[in-house]
Formats: C-alpha cells, sequence, structure tokens
C-alpha cells in the first residue's frame, strides 16, 4: 500500500497553525530563499535548453535539413550529459529489478535527456552542480530543494496541458522567476516532524518553532492513532508566518443529519440566503481596510520616490523593468508590515464567514444545493465597472460551494448543483411563472401570475431547493431502468459529475494553438454589444434537449 492510500474511514485533512515571532529563527528564511533559489536556477536551465535547440533546429533547416530531421539533429546535440548517465543508470537498475520478479518491463520510462522538467531529472542534475552553484547546500535540508523542483515540474505540466487542450480551467502560462517579495513556501516529507506540546513543533533542520494557538486538536489525535503526519509545509503570507499539516485522519460516523433539504443563494448584498430564511451578511472586507491600505499605498509610494528617484522617469512614472528599491529605510519597511497585515485581515474576514455558513449547511440539512455559477463572466465592462467587479471580487462567491464540496463529504450529507443557466432569480417560487425581465437592483420579487411578493434571494433559495425533487425522480428512473442519466439535458446534477470533454468540434480547439493565436484566448460573453451591462447568464438559453 502506498503512503497516500486511504483505508475505508479515512479522509485527508490539513491543520495550520500560525508561527510565533519567526524573525526570530533565521533558518525559516533561509530554506525559503533555498527554495527560491532552486526554482530559478532550474527555470534557467530549461529555458536555456530550449533557446539551444531553437537555435540548433534553426540551423538545422537553414542548411537544408527537413523539419523532422532538424528536430532530431537539435535534440541529439542538445543533450545533457548528466541525464544520458542517468537513463543508462536506471535502465540498468530496471533491467535487474525485472530479472528479480520485482517489476514489470513496462514500467521503465526514461527522463528526457534534453529538457529536465521532470522532478527526478531535476533532483539529479541538481545533485551534480550543487557543489559549484550553490556552496551553501548543506545549511538547509533537502527537502526545500526537492520541493522547488515538485513544484516547478507541476507547473510546466499544467503549462503544456493547457497549450493542448487537455487542461480544463484558465489558461496557465509559462513559469515565472520567484522574487524575494510574495508568498512563499517549503514542503517537508522527511525528517524529523513532530508535534511536541500544545505549542511546540519540530520540523528539520530548522528545529523548535513555538506556535501561537494550541496544538491539541492535532496533537491528540497523533497520540491516539487517529492521524498521521504526510506532510508539513512552512508558509510566509505577507507578516505572517504558517505551519501546515497534511494528515491522514480517521474520521468517525457522521452525526445524525436532519431529514430536509436547502438551498442556497449566493450574493454580493446578501452573501448567502438559504431557503429556510436564514441569512449571512456580507461583511464588505475590502470595504472595511479600504481607507487604511490607500493610505499606506500612498504612504509607500512616496517613500518609494524619495529613496529611490532613478526608477522613475521626468514625468513621475515609474521606469519599466527593474526596480532599484533595495535598501529602505526602517520606516518604509513598518509601513509595507502594516500594509500586508491589513490585506491579511481582509482575508481572514471572507474566510471566517464563508467557513461559518459552510459549516451550518453541511451539519443542518441532509441535501444542499448550490448554483454553479462562472464568476469570471459576471463581470462587467465600461462605465461604473470598478465598482461593480470589486464587489464580486470581494464577495468570493465561488468559495462557498468549495467549501460545502469536501465539508459534506467529511458530515455525511450530499451536494447538488444546478446548471448556469437555470432561472433561480426570475421564477416564481409558487407557481413556477418564468418573469421575462427582472433587473438586478430589484430587492423584492413580484409574480404578476399569482400576485405573490418575496424576497428575492429567498425566492431563488427555495427555487433551489425545489430542485431536489427532480434529482430524486432522476435517480429512481436510473435504478429501475438501469440507464444512465445524462445530467448535461438536466437544470441539476450530483457533485462530482463532469460532462465527457473528449468530443472537439471540426474546428477543433483554438486554446490549442496558443493563448492568443487564431482567437485561443478566453473570450467573456457579454450582454449587449456595447458592454455597459454584465452579462446575465439566466437570460442565456438552456440546450436543446430542455428548451
Amino acid at each position: 500500500m502506498r503512503k497516500t492510500d486511504l483505508l475505508p474511514g479515512w479522509i485527508h485533512q490539513a491543520y495550520r497553525f500560525e508561527v510565533d515571532r519567526p524573525e526570530r529563527v533565521a533558518s525559516i528564511f533561509s530554506h525559503i530563499g533555498a527554495r527560491r533559489f532552486a526554482w530559478n536556477y532550474m527555470l534557467g536551465v530549461f529555458e536555456e535548453q530550449c533557446r539551444a535547440k531553437e537555435v540548433f533546429c534553426l540551423l538545422g533547416l537553414r542548411q537544408g535539413a527537413r523539419t523532422k530531421e532538424a528536430e532530431e539533429w537539435a535534440t541529439k546535440v542538445c543533450k545533457l550529459p548528466y541525464l544520458v548517465k542517468m537513463n543508462e543508470k536506471r535502465r540498468k537498475d530496471h533491467e535487474i529489478k525485472v530479472v528479480a520478479g520485482k517489476h514489470r518491463p513496462s514500467e521503465y520510462r526514461p527522463v528526457s535527456e534534453c529538457c529536465p522538467w521532470t522532478p527526478e531529472a531535476m533532483r539529479y542534475l541538481w545533485n551534480r552542480v550543487k557543489d559549484k552553484v550553490a556552496p551553501w547546500w548543506a545549511e538547509n535540508s533537502k527537502e526545500c530543494y526537492s520541493s522547488a523542483f515538485e513544484t516547478l515540474a507541476q507547473a510546466f505540466t499544467n503549462h503544456f496541458a493547457s497549450q493542448d487542450g487537455t487542461r480544463r480551467g484558465p489558461y496557465v502560462g509559462w513559469p515565472n522567476y520567484k522574487h524575494r517579495s510574495g508568498c512563499h513556501s517549503v514542503a517537508f516529507t522527511t525528517g524529523s516532524i513532530w508535534v511536541l506540546d500544545r505549542h511546540h513543533v519540530q520540523l528539520p533542520v530548522i528545529g523548535i518553532l513555538r506556535i501561537k494557538e494550541s496544538t491539541d486538536k492535532l496533537r491528540l489525535k497523533i497520540d491516539g492513532g487517529f492521524a498521521r503526519i504526510l506532510r508539513v509545509t512552512l508558509i510566509t503570507e505577507d507578516a505572517k508566518t504558517y505551519v501546515s499539516f497534511g494528515v491522514v485522519l480517521r474520521w468517525g460516523e457522521p452525526r445524525s443529519l436532519g431529514m430536509g433539504v436547502a438551498g442556497y443563494d449566493v450574493g454580493m448584498r446578501t452573501l448567502i440566503t438559504s431557503s429556510d430564511g436564514h441569512r449571512v451578511e456580507n461583511p464588505r472586507a475590502g470595504e472595511q481596510v479600504k481607507k487604511k491600505i490607500s493610505r499606506y499605498q500612498r504612504r509607500m509610494d512616496r517613500q518609494h520616490r524619495v529613496g529611490t528617484p532613478r526608477c522613475f522617469h521626468p514625468d513621475g512614472t515609474h521606469i519599466a523593468g527593474t526596480c532599484y528599491w533595495r535598501k529602505r529605510s526602517k520606516r518604509a519597511r513598518e509601513n509595507q508590515t502594516k500594509l500586508q497585515k491589513a490585506h491579511v485581515r481582509t482575508a481572514h474576514i471572507r474566510r471566517d464567514a464563508i467557513h461559518k455558513a459552510s459549516y451550518r449547511a453541511a451539519t443542518t440539512y441532509a441535501v444542499d444545493i448550490v448554483e454553479d455559477l462562472r464568476v469570471e463572466q459576471m463581470g462587467r465592462r465600461g462605465h461604473g465597472k470598478r465598482g461593480f467587479n470589486r464587489a464580486i471580487k470581494d464577495a468570493v462567491l465561488a468559495e462557498f460551494r468549495r467549501e460545502l464540496s469536501y465539508k459534506s463529504t467529511w458530515y455525511g450529507s450530499f451536494l447538488w448543483l444546478t446548471a448556469w443557466w437555470y432561472p433561480s432569480s426570475k421564477t416564481c417560487s409558487v407557481c413556477r411563472k418564468k418573469k421575462v425581465k427582472l433587473s438586478r437592483g430589484a430587492q423584492l420579487f413580484h409574480c404578476e401570475h399569482c400576485g405573490e411578493e418575496i424576497d428575492r434571494d429567498l425566492n431563488a433559495a427555495k427555487n433551489l431547493a425545489a430542485l431536489a425533487e427532480l434529482s430524486l425522480v432522476c435517480l429512481l428512473a436510473q435504478i429501475s431502468t438501469g440507464t444512465p442519466v445524462d445530467w448535461s439535458k438536466l437544470p441539476i446534477r450530483p457533485h462530482g459529475w463532469e460532462e465527457d470533454q473528449s468530443t472537439r468540434s471540426s474546428r477543433g480547439c483554438a486554446r490549442a494553438e496558443g493563448r492568443k493565436a487564431n482567437g485561443g484566448g478566453r473570450k467573456i460573453a457579454r450582454a449587449s454589444t456595447g458592454g455597459d451591462y454584465p452579462f446575465d447568464r439566466e437570460a442565456a438559453e438552456p440546450p436543446a434537449e430542455v428548451a
């Protein structure tokens, strides 16, 4: 059994704790810097090999070779000798293991000898050049370099899969070089990893760290044999440092749930509205610290202009390229810390409100129904776009569904998703008649057929809850007939079901040729040619089979 395999009744879970006064432990920032150096070095090696291969391929074409011959010759010339030896050694070891009956012949996979973008190849190359390029490598744990290679390899995989059109979601660009500023992390999978007591943990090489809050919720489960640590990640986010433990946890029987169904409508005016009348007001975290952030940013701009005048043009605009503001004054560093803490507070306010709402939803009812929103298409263009788009991003509408997806598994409830074109707000929850038009500013829903007058969000939540009857009928039909239900033609589907995306149109996938080639960029549908109104998902037409 592999280390990550789960036994029945076990789940993956993470525990996160804040480190107390991390500035006193210099090895934290040493490990973060070493990981950043390893990432940047391997990214540079990969780009160097790609440029060299392109140059040799072009040279072969100019000498009269065909495209395939030029590519083969460029690949042969650009082979790294370290990786050639690695493949030979792996092949010999594999042949010995096959003879011994430990591995199958098909399990041998050689790494690329030209572009080392696999974790094994990066690690093999790093072990042979680290004494020259990083003579200080022994001061840090080997895990910080391995974690850099794993994440860089995953970044390359996501980029190439996005280019080929095999990866769903937004386009993933080329990996960037990491800088000192921003969020950084270091992962540990081996070594002395312990939760010592209520306020102390131990990490490899770094040593003992003091934790602000109590670790009993994890320590007692580990001591009792109900949890096992798989991975520890040291994260620096702005002015704070956290330790995150990824564990496998033995989950007990889910608590007894109510025999009910609830629908949840998310929005900007009221963050979450339940069909039972419960409301979660939007904390508007961005508005709470907006003035502080603006003040700190203006102060930082003035300090930047005074500290490094050569970063700016005579007209006052910043010069594109490298910034020379390295030696900041004490007040500039204090102001930067205040700005970082303001952003952290904003994120924590949002996270707290949505976590409480998702916990209540997962533990109160047996079936939860939420909308499958495409928030990126709800943006506004034209006059007044900044306030509307800022409000959408501040509400974080998609986070409620994401948290409910895994909490419903923990607590034994079921999650269903409605189609993005389903008119939950325009349909009357009493007579089921659909309105032709409903303005976004309307807070009350008034039905012309039955005269019902109800809050707009509550009406939408009740319509979502009513779809549970349709899902039950479809499941009974599938059980009785044995024919699987095609949920793509229905306004509701179970969470985890995805439509088959393997087929493509005769015109092909535009993103397969690049992000911007032949219209390969991701376009956003709009309601009008003027672009002054946001895209109305409820005005879209459902599939032809449903209509």
